[in-house]
């Protein structure tokens, strides 16, 4: 007899997605997205380079001024790409 085996199309994408244990590498480039939408034009043109590692978003800049702006609004960043992506995400933006 067959097993009833009957998901839906997200279900079944998310369980191949933690099979293949690339959530945390999804979660990171969903990040990188959203921080980029978020700071759009200006900002980013002083944006070296970015990436995710343990939960903690790095960005590298070519501005200590901005650098030192962008310090004051961390938690606003955190709470605003936690909420993109709808989970507790990311735990820190560090500014280098």
């Amino acid at each position: 007899m067959r097993k009833d085996n009957k998901q839906t199309l997200g279900e079944a994408i998310q369980s191949l997605i933690s099979d293949l244990g690339i959530e945390d590498k999804l979660l990171s480039m969903q990040v990188e997205e959203l921080f980029t939408d978020m700071m759009k034009g200006v900002i980013m043109k002083y944006v070296q380079n970015m990436y995710v590692s343990n939960r903690v978003l790095f960005v590298k800049m070519n501005s200590p001024e901005l650098k030192n702006e962008l310090q004051y609004g961390k938690s606003k960043i955190i709470s605003h790409i936690n909420e993109g992506i709808g989970s507790e995400y990311l735990t820190d933006v560090k500014f280098l």
